[in-house]
């Protein structure tokens, strides 16, 4: 199948991308604001602060007060979010076509300043930690693949630490801090603005440079080197969860960057050993061996798809029967690839799994927001949003030999493992 998506793109002189993609199906368009900036690159110390200023893009600036922003985007029949990425920060809109220009004001308006406030700031702060507690700390299994696994897997800082946010970095955090951040990161040449739908790419580039064209391009921020070589001892810790009733264990390997020729093959491998009841993992754990309850996981799991910097890794998230042992686990887990990177992949199987990967990402793609996204995050990372083009290609294009290669990086000694488990007394 051949992907065809209209696509127009230029560069404003402060450096902002602008990407277009042109649908006139409907009357509607979905819109993504992507900064460079997410928990990976946040400075050391800082950690957190990627996450908060998501809430605080929010908080409203001189021009436009806190709630203006919801309100003429929802009284315009349009919904808005933003969401804390390892390597980015998206904001995103869908609305009618005739919301089209004040939502690029609104947009630039927050690009170019905020009210930052002792307020808001110390508002904000207490959200992103009561978040913490719901979704972190309340969790039974305490979210450890996102949090504490990254952590064992990972030797570079940037790689490892959590990015929810550090109650420390948090409560230390100044209106000084604040506002240096946003001047390091929140800037028009650190950032790609992508459109798609039914909009003509010519109001879209005029637009964007009587809004955001005046706004100054800053200095470039550093930005560390997130590769990380392969690990070459295993790590398993086993840690008490009060709050579980049942077992669980989380495995990462270290993963090689996006343009390794490993990539795309890892990304189908990920399918083929997680997704849905004829994935390997369900059928040999679940239902041969009836040791596990329930799986997830699969490649980059925390950005999404093929969208990365650096090293990124390979998640996979069992739930298993008390009875069992995590050695059992790990060693039924260690099976079911040994006889991928032994035998490879049938023809049938092979040609199943790649058509699930591509019917799910056809089908982030139809959405305009998905599309807005998809084009901003090829054109971020790739240099290119025509990019996001090549992956129906690529993935046809992996063989049952790339997924053998693909299965060598999950080798047992490349593992890092945590293990949740009940208290002694209630196993």
């Amino acid at each position: 199948m051949t992907l065809h998506v209209p696509i127009r793109a230029r560069a404003l002189a402060n450096g902002l991308t602008v990407v277009v993609s042109e649908n006139r199906s409907a009357p509607v368009f979905g819109l993504c604001v992507l900064y460079r900036i997410g928990s990976r690159l946040e400075p050391k110390g800082r950690s957190g602060f990627a996450h908060l200023f998501e809430h605080l893009m929010f908080e409203g600036t001189p021009n436009a007060p806190k709630g203006v922003f919801d309100r003429l985007c929802e009284g315009s029949g349009g919904s808005n979010n933003g969401q804390t990425r390892p390597d980015v920060t998206i904001y995103v809109v869908d609305a009618p076509s005739s919301a089209l220009e004040r939502i690029l004001f609104l947009e630039a308006d927050r690009m170019a300043g905020l009210a930052f406030g002792q307020e808001s700031l110390d508002n904000q702060r207490d959200v992103v930690k009561e978040e913490i507690r719901v979704n972190v700390k309340n969790d039974p299994y305490g979210l450890f693949e996102y949090g504490e696994l990254p952590e064992a897997l990972f030797s570079k800082w940037e790689n490892a630490h959590d990015g929810y946010g550090d109650f420390h970095d948090l409560d230390a955090a100044t209106l000084a801090d604040v506002e240096s951040f946003f001047s390091a990161y929140y800037r028009p040449d650190n950032a790609i603005l992508a459109v798609a739908g039914d909009v003509s790419a010519a109001e879209v580039f005029a637009l964007a440079e009587r809004y955001f064209g005046p706004i100054p391009r800053g200095a470039p921020a550093p930005r560390p080197d997130l590769l990380e070589p392969r690990r070459t001892s295993p790590v398993l810790l086993v840690k008490e969860a009060p709050l579980a009733r049942t077992p669980a264990i989380a495995m990462g390997w270290r993963m090689p960057e996006r343009t390794h020729a490993d990539a795309v093959p890892l990304l189908v491998l990920g399918e083929l050993l997680h997704n849905g009841r004829a994935s390997r993992l369900y059928r040999g754990l679940v239902e041969g061996r009836e040791i596990a309850t329930d799986l997830s996981g699969g490649f980059n799991p925390f950005q999404g798809g093929a969208w990365y910097d650096g090293a990124t890794l390979f998640l996979s998230r069992v739930g298993y029967r008390r009875e069992v042992a995590e050695g059992e686990v790990l060693a039924a887990f260690d099976e079911e690839v040994a006889r991928i990177a032994a035998d490879g992949v049938e023809a049938g199987e092979l040609a199943r799994v790649k058509t699930k990967v591509l019917a799910d990402w056809y089908a982030g793609l139809e959405p305009r927001l998905g599309l807005a996204v998809e084009l901003a995050q090829a054109a971020a990372f790739a240099g290119d949003p025509a990019a996001l083009l090549a992956l129906p290609g690529e993935v046809e294009a992996v063989t049952s030999d790339d997924l053998r290669s693909a299965a060598a990086w999950l080798a047992p000694d490349a593992r890092a493992a945590i293990a949740k488990v009940p208290p002694k007394g209630e196993r």
